[in-house]
């Protein structure tokens, strides 16, 4: 990675942690309009970040603004 990337956005910002934007939640698309929008975005640039939200933690973390459940019974993250 270039530092000069590293610099200018080394920056605090927001969270984004939701695609699409909660103001478009209200009509979600469909399974295969969600599969074509990603296939089509991954031909145009094929790096992609996925963010996947495990709510059991051990302990809490002050800084962590998610859905979470604390507990140390392990037995519970299984589906």
């Amino acid at each position: 990675m270039k530092l000069s990337l590293l610099e200018k956005y080394d920056k605090p910002t927001p969270r984004y942690t939701s695609y699409p934007t909660v103001p478009y939640w209200e009509m979600p698309p469909t399974q295969e309009e969600w599969m074509q929008l990603v296939q089509k975005r991954t031909e145009l640039h094929p790096e992609i970040s996925v963010y996947v939200h495990l709510p059991y933690c051990e302990q809490l973390c002050t800084y962590c603004g998610c859905n979470k459940r604390i507990t140390v019974n392990h037995a519970v993250e299984e589906p």
